[in-house]
């Protein structure tokens, strides 16, 4: 289980990191999701974190 929290929350914190890159030249990732799509990088990468740390504590 460890594991998959680990997994998971790397995979949330690189789609964080792309969504931010992306976001950085030009394109929205995020698009469909409104004035909200400006904060998906800072909320993937918490819910990354999240998880990474879930992940440590079992």
């Amino acid at each position: 289980m460890k594991n998959l929290f680990m997994g998971l929350g790397i995979v949330f914190i690189v789609l964080g990191v792309g969504d931010f890159a992306s976001g950085w030249m030009g394109y929205n990732f995020t698009y469909f999701l409104g004035p909200l799509s400006s904060f998906t990088p800072i909320i993937l990468g918490a819910i990354g974190i999240g998880l990474i740390n879930l992940g440590s504590k079992n």
